[in-house]
């Protein structure tokens, strides 16, 4: 039994686990290219659907959790052996360990350390010196990091949920839970920021539920009752009065124009009848944004079965009459196409974003001025046991621990 939770513990605290477990997903994703251009997509509902997937993905979160035990024990280890709480070093506690059979005069070698910046402190037969900072905790953040992230990613793929709705201003805010506070307004509005030139702002009234006053913006995502929102595509919501030659009478239709950008094109099909009418933006001469003004002035072709019968251009909330055709949009509101996702894992995958931007904050600085380097020398029977480790400038400290050897040596030729 001890041997098969030994094997158990060796496998899931081994490094070579998460990019042997990432192979394995690298190998079903060149797989499911062939097949499919959303890759990424089918690659995630594979793994939602298959549950020796989702056991495979959770060996790295639970690798990272053994390898911060396996990260602890070794450093407090260290520091019982460097306080001389325990004689023998264990295998691989240390970059390098040497046995010297002799009888040590500590008091010059501590002078020797000192004199090349090291710290020293002697504990009856243990002799320690170090100098600089451990990377410890910029390791253990790391690995939290990525225990956080591998989480998130499993918790998004097992009990995520997403709705996607139309935000319309004017119109309760749909969510899944039923509707939630008046859209007052939707704006788009110039960015000063170094990615985005445009930021989008959805305000939503307090509900009748309790909800609070809301604005939700493009990014980060903000909750509402349980579901971040996503804003995708910026559209329109209009109502359609539409008659022609021959019809009884004129036909209402309320529907959605994604024609934002200027140039995209929707159609818009009538009812009970042959016509359609394929509507786009027209482009403002002075160069502003539509959107952003609430200026809109929208370009249509009106189409019998495939055969275009005229074209014309009608502002929002005005009416276009041609040889008995009679085209008006008597409302016309912005809209944003939205995702409601409900996905706990995000706040892990944040969470280890922050984390890994604290991990490099503390490992760079450490890393490149002040890097730990230790050693520890313990007596016992005649025979001193050297130790030395570095996380940095391997070389000068290899030499300083060498010198030290040699002294050491020194020493027990002189008493020979």
């Amino acid at each position: 039994m001890k041997r098969l939770l030994s094997a158990i513990w060796t496998v899931l605290s081994s490094r070579a686990l998460p990019p042997l477990v990432c192979g394995v997903f690298l190998l079903i994703y060149i797989g499911i290219a062939f097949g499919t251009d959303d890759t990424l997509i089918a690659l995630m509902e594979f793994t939602r659907k298959s549950v020796i997937l989702k056991v495979l993905l959770a060996l790295i979160p639970l690798n990272s959790l053994c390898l911060m035990l396996k990260e602890t024990d070794r450093h407090l280890k260290r520091r019982r052996v460097k306080n001389g709480e325990e004689n023998d070093a264990p295998a691989g506690l240390f970059d390098e360990s040497i046995t010297v059979p002799v009888s040590p005069e500590f008091d010059e070698l501590l002078g020797r350390l000192e004199a090349e910046g090291y710290t020293c402190r002697r504990t009856g037969g243990v002799l320690a010196a170090w100098r600089g900072s451990s990377i410890f905790p910029a390791r253990v953040l790391f690995l939290a990091a990525v225990f956080c992230l591998f989480a998130g990613i499993l918790v998004s793929l097992t009990s995520r949920s997403s709705h996607r709705m139309n935000v319309i201003e004017g119109e309760p805010i749909p969510t899944a839970k039923g509707e939630g506070g008046l859209v007052e307004r939707i704006r788009l509005e110039p960015s000063s920021g170094a990615i985005l030139d445009k930021k989008l702002i959805l305000e939503v009234a307090p509900s009748t539920a309790g909800d609070g006053r809301k604005v939700f913006e493009l990014y980060p995502p903000s909750l509402y009752r349980g579901y971040f929102v996503y804003p995708r595509y910026l559209g329109f919501a209009s109502i359609i009065r539409f008659s022609a030659p021959g019809m009884q009478s004129a036909s209402e239709i309320q529907g959605t124009l994604n024609i934002y950008p200027p140039g995209k094109e929707d159609r818009l099909e009538i009812p009970g009848t042959p016509y359609q009418i394929v509507f786009s933006m027209a482009k403002p001469d002075d160069g502003s944004d539509p959107y952003m003004t609430g200026r809109f002035t929208l370009l249509f072709k009106v189409l019998k079965g495939k055969d275009v019968l005229f074209r014309g251009n009608v502002p929002a909330g005005g009416e276009f009459v041609n040889e008995g055709f009679r085209l008006a949009i008597p409302d016309f509101r912005r809209m944003v196409i939205t995702d409601f996702i409900q996905d706990y894992g995000v706040l892990l995958v944040w969470t280890a974003t922050l984390l890994l931007i604290g991990a490099g904050c503390i490992w760079l600085p450490v890393r490149v001025f002040c890097p730990r380097r230790e050693m520890v020398f313990t007596y016992e029977h005649d025979t001193v046991n050297a130790c030395s480790r570095a996380e940095g400038r391997i070389r000068i400290h290899a030499g300083v621990f060498h010198e030290s050897l040699d002294l050491l040596e020194a020493r027990r030729s002189a008493t020979q």
